[in-house]
């Protein structure tokens, strides 16, 4: 058997299609960091159950405290829309939120 210098034989009637080939580069996704998961998507999933509890037991309505927690919610979803530039997702969310508060039933 002659010697490959430390990687794996591959037979020779393989299709270079389906060899698995190491890269040094990381790919788009690995290199901006869409495909991790990191503190900012964490954080919220600690944060606002956290907060209920806390606002629970200093005696806020639970009612209000989803209320509330909605409403921090949705403040994070539009200021993230509007950074990363989605207005005209911002736009339409906007409409959402101003049909389902009017009081035209």
């Amino acid at each position: 058997m002659p010697k490959n210098n430390g990687s794996r034989a591959v037979p020779e009637n393989v299709p270079d299609s389906v060899v698995l080939r190491q890269s040094g580069v990381p790919s788009p996704d690995e290199a901006s960091g869409t495909g991790r998961l990191t503190l900012p998507h964490v954080l919220p999933l600690i944060a606002f159950p956290t907060i209920g509890c806390v606002l629970y037991v200093v005696g806020m309505p639970v009612s209000d405290i989803f209320t509330f927690l909605a409403g921090c919610g949705g403040i994070g979803a539009v200021v993230t829309i509007a950074v990363t530039g989605g207005r005209r997702l911002l736009v339409a969310l906007a409409h959402g939120v101003l049909a389902a508060s009017s009081s035209n039933r």
